[in-house]
This record gives structure tokens, sequence and C-alpha cells, in this order.
């Protein structure tokens, strides 16, 4: 049978339309996609390159000190290429550090489950080239060959402009080039005047050394450099980079908190568990490790390896809450109030770092090992870090009576005359004159016996000024510290003088201490001894403030035990200024206002009194002094 269809047409014309319409859709769909996913890709390898370059400034932060240290040290006066503490090599390992050339290592894609014959889809992912290509000189300093970093010397803050800190003064264009080379930290660098230190803005970083829109006393080395992260990738990413200016500051800073250890120190209890009672201390608190006890009030902690702190101290007013038992949160503190969480550690707080200079026991000797030979600073390594090695004049126990009676017999007394050092030896029975003897009344050093049945050596400071008259030597303003050692270097009979010191060993008394106002730069004295305080120390002001305080010749004292007094009966003990602990003792707790008496080596907590404050201006530092490190990066806008 044949079927009868219906008629009918087609339009060819709507078909295409229709078909063409729905393809151009479809077309700008996949197109907008591809576009998306290209966004994606550029937006993902610059939050990749961000944290790389994050990676790359915290290992750079780690290796400048470290490198100019090294640059300190002996034997690191070479010029050639591979010299690990150059600019090239550091900014080269802080690259393999970060891992920066790789998005993604292979220990990690082993436990991800990733086949290492997967591709990557990191188009930036691999070989940066020469470190070049990611680390610049901001702007080019004339020089003979090429240079990573602008260091801020000279004429640097005119060449890179007013955006950049003051830079330090050299007048050895030898160090200059070399600092572009390598970090150096030297006393040749200075400000205007020649003046070591200055009063500065403290940066804007969250470790509370001191406080928010402060200033403070130190010097700063820095150096300016560009980072360019993936210039070498562009091609294959397409992705533009981004040319950041950072500048890598090493502040010099020396002691100026009211309290400050590097070691684990206890704050707040005495050893026998009694509260800290006649204490005020105003300004900051720095520690190592640091746990308050008791009743603590302090404005500001700032440790480098954790803070512990007990229920009933109070941090800048910050305590712990009533109801969750718990303190705030940094971020909630600082939303909350218009300054920077009172505690703070400095690894919570960045690209910055905080590091105590701290030799430990070689901090009171300048004999064991005092040699920075061929260092590429002009400023060893030791010399700096040593208060002993710092000192201008010495006095030596020479010889002693025999290697079980350590009596001295003999001493040598250095110091400059006419600035050269000079050397003078006096013997027991020829030419050390005697207490009791008309030379001997005028002599600053002599034997004491004493009712502590030790072998001691007194200085009387008071002396000092005409004894140095008497000899030819410099003023006080050139002879203005003092070494108390025993040569046990030159003469086997000498016993090297141990800490914690023995009943042997020899001890020290400060005599005719009232009075230090004959020193111009103040006055400090360094020894590994035991000290013994017999008399007031520093008691007589030199002038008054502005606002009518009296004021007093800067001074410091170092030495691994302070006894104060030697009477049968324990003396008071008050004090004003700043007291440091410069020890390394590992996990030994220490309490630094335990002030032990002289009759029987206790602590008797009853009869301490400290007034405790920080230093604010240059001239309130003695010659000799604790040193810290503040290393910071900044981008500059």
């Amino acid at each position: 049978m044949k079927r009868t269809l219906r008629s009918g047409y087609v339009s060819i014309l709507a078909v295409v339309t229709l078909a063409s319409i729905m393809l151009l859709m479809l077309t700008a769909s996949f197109r907008y996609n591809i576009q998306n996913q290209e966004a994606q890709k550029k937006t993902q390898i610059r939050v990749d390159y961000t944290n790389r370059e994050q990676a790359l400034l915290r290992a750079v932060l780690t290796e400048v000190p470290n490198s100019a240290i090294r640059n300190m040290m002996a034997n690191s006066d070479s010029s050639s290429e591979g010299v690990p503490s150059r600019w090239h090599w550091i900014f080269e390992r802080a690259l393999e550090k970060a891992g920066g050339e790789t998005a993604l290592e292979k220990n990690f894609a082993d436990v991800l489950g990733i086949n290492p014959r997967a591709i990557s889809g990191n188009t930036g992912d691999g070989n940066q080239g020469p470190i070049r290509h990611t680390i610049s000189s901001i702007n080019t300093q004339p020089a003979m060959h090429w240079f990573h970093v602008n260091a801020g010397l000279n004429n640097t803050g005119n060449l890179l402009g007013p955006k950049y800190p003051e830079t330090l003064r050299v007048s050895d264009g030898d160090i200059e080039r070399l600092d572009r080379d390598r970090p150096i930290i030297t006393t040749a660098k200075t400000y205007a005047g020649e003046e070591q230190y200055k009063v500065i803005p403290y940066p804007d970083v969250h470790f509370g050394y001191v406080a928010q829109f402060e200033n403070f006393v130190a010097k700063r080395n820095w150096w300016a450099f560009s980072l360019t992260y993936g210039a070498n990738s562009k091609s294959s990413t397409g992705v533009a980079t981004v040319k950041k200016n950072y500048i890598l500051s090493i502040y010099e800073v020396p002691s100026q908190l009211a309290l400050g250890s590097t070691g684990n120190t206890a704050l707040g209890k005495h050893e026998d568990g009694t509260e800290w009672g006649n204490i005020r201390i105003s300004g900051g608190v720095f520690a190592t490790r640091a746990t308050t006890e008791g009743t603590l009030d302090l404005d500001r902690l700032a440790s480098r390896r954790g803070i512990s702190v007990s229920s009933d101290s109070s941090i800048g007013g910050v305590t712990f809450d009533n109801f969750t038992g718990d303190l705030p949160s940094r971020e909630q503190y600082e939303a909350e109030n218009a300054n920077f969480f009172p505690i703070s550690n400095s690894a919570d707080s960045g690209l910055v770092a905080f590091l105590p200079i701290a030799r430990g026991h070689e901090s009171f000797d300048d004999l064991e090992n005092p040699s920075d030979y061929k260092s590429a600073s002009p400023t060893g390594w030791n010399y700096y870090s040593r208060p002993a090695m710092q000192t201008v004049m010495k006095l030596r126990v020479e010889d002693v009576i025999s290697p079980e009676d350590q009596t001295p017999t003999s001493i040598s007394f250095t110091y400059l005359a006419g600035g050269i050092e000079r050397k003078v030896i006096y013997t027991r029975g020829n030419n050390w004159p005697t207490e009791g003897s008309s030379k001997g009344a005028t002599f600053p050093f002599h034997l004491e016996s004493t009712r502590i049945e030790r072998r001691t050596l007194a200085v009387y400071v008071g002396r000092l000024a005409a004894y140095l008259e008497s000899i030819g030597a410099d003023p006080l303003s050139a002879n203005s510290s003092l070494m108390v050692n025993a040569n046990y270097r030159d003469n086997v009979k000498i016993s090297k003088p141990n800490i914690p010191t023995l009943a042997t060993d020899i001890s020290l008394i400060l005599r005719d201490s009232k009075d230090f106002t004959a020193f111009p730069k103040g006055f400090s004295l360094v020894t590994p001894f035991r000290m013994y305080l017999v008399n007031d120390v520093n008691i007589v002001p030199n002038g008054i403030d502005g606002t009518g305080n009296r004021i007093y010749p800067p001074i410091s004292l170092f030495t691994p035990e302070k006894r104060f007094g030697m009477r049968d009966q324990p003396m008071n003990v008050a004090l004003k200024g700043q007291i440091a602990h410069v020890g390394k003792d590992g996990d030994r707790t220490v309490r630094p206002l335990d002030l032990r008496s002289g009759d029987n080596d206790e602590v008797r907590a009853n009869k301490i009194e400290a007034d405790l404050y920080s230093i604010t201006q240059p001239d309130q530092l003695p010659p000799i002094t604790q040193m810290n490190w503040l290393v910071v990066i900044e981008q500059v806008d």
C-alpha cells in the first residue's frame, strides 16, 4: 500500500542562523572559561611568587647576621669569588634554603602520592637562572664590577632618595667598597661627629624591645636591594614580574633596658620563693626565655624563645581573663588598642630577628683566643663581642707564690700614654708599695687580707686619676676602662680563674668607689674574678638634667660573681640603673635580682631595694656595654 505523507518545507536559513547563534554562545562561553583559567593561573603564579619571595627573605634574614659575624673572624679577608660571606653567596644559599626554584619538593610529592613522572602545570617552576636575575642593587654605584646591594654609606642616600635611612660615614674607601660585596659591621662606621650611636626611631615591627613609635639608642647599618621574582620564567608563564625594593638593617643596639638577660630567666621571685619587694622596673625587660612568677607588674616583656606568664602577673596591663583563664591574643589586643602587644617574641614578628651578642664566660677573659687575624672587617669578632677585649687599661697578676697558693707576688699594669700602649711591672719586695707605706697611700693596687679568708686584690678607683698623671699616662677620658685578670697564659704557676669561683681563686675588692666624676666618659671594669663591693658605688652626681634629676657618670661592672659587703651583718643594697645577665648558662635558671651578700654568700631579699630604668641617650652609655643586634627587612614603598 502506498502511504501518503503530509507536505512541508525546511528553512535552511533559520537552521543555519540558529546553529550559528548557539555555536557563538558556546564559543564565547568556552573563551570566557579559558580566560578565567588563564587569570586564575596567573593569580596563582603571583601568589606562588609572593610565597617564594617571603621564604627567600626569611632565609636572607638568618643568613646575613651569620655572614656579618664570619666577616669579623680570622682569615675572612680573602678576595676569592668563593668566599661564603659575600652577598652573592648569601642570596644563593637563601634561595636554596627557601626552595625558591621548586614548587613542590620531592619528599612532599611522595607524601601526597604524586608520581615523579607527573608533568607540573606550574610553568614558573624550575631554575630561575643566576641570582642576579632575582636580586640586584637598586641603583648602580661607581664600581669596578657588579654588586647585588647598595650599602648605606657616605653618599648612598643621595643616590637612592629621601625614602631611605640616614647613611653612616666611613673614611676608608676600601671599607665602603667591601660593604657592597659583603655585610660589614665595624666601629669604623659612625654617625656625624664620629659618634657610634644616636637616638633613632624604633622600626615598625611587632617586637617590643621598646614601645611602638618610640626612639631608642642604636646604630643602623643597612643595605638596599631589589627583588624581582620570576623574571627568568616570564616568557613561559606570561606573568609580568614586579620589582620590589627592600632595606635590610642590622641595628647595633647597646644594652639599654632596665633589665636584660641572655639566659633562661625567672622574674618576680627570689630563689627562696620570696616575692620581689622594693623592686621598681620602668620600661622594657628582655630575656632569651622568660618566666614570670608571683604578682609581677612590668611595662613590656620581650623574648627570643618564649614567655611563660603567671596568672597573677601583669604585662603592660595585660592579665589572664577571669572567665577563660587565657591571655588575650595579640591580634585581639592590637585591634582594640592603638599599640603593640606588650608581650612579644621575635619569632612571632615576621622579618625580624633579635640576637644578643653573648659569649658566656669568654666575656670576662681577654687572654684565651683573643686574635682575629686577617679579618675582613676592621673590627674583629673577639674584640666586638667580648667586653674584656675592649678594655684599655689592664691589671694582671704576673706571678704567685705557688700553684697551691695563688697569692700575687707580681702584677703588671698596661695603660695608654700618648695613644700608645705602655706597661709597668710591680713586684712585691721591690717596687710594689705596701698599703702602710707613704707611697702605698696613693697607690691604687694592693693585696688585702680579709675575714673571708680569700686571696684578694684591691683596686682603689679614686686613686687612678692621680696615679695615671704621676706615670705620664693619658687622662681618664682615654683610660676609661680596666681589665683585672691573672696571666695564666704566660705563667704555669698561675691558675686560670674558675667560673664559678673556687676558694683558692683570687678575688677582687673594689674600694674608693663613691665618686666617678673624674671619668668624663664614664668607667667600665671587667674581671673573671669574684668582685666584692664594700663601699658605696657612684653616689656623687656630676650634674642635673632638665627636669631637676641628678645625673651620675655612666659605669658598668662586668663580673661573673658580684658580692655586696664583707661584714658579719648583711648590708642593705640600694641599686639604681640597669642590670644585665650576659652569660650563657644553658638550662640553668637565672634570677638577676638575687643579689648576694659577701659575709655568708646568701641572698637577703629584705635587704634589696632596686629602681631600674632604661637608658634613653647615648651619653648615658658607659664605655663598655653588652651589644645586641636587631635584624629587620622592610619593603620600601
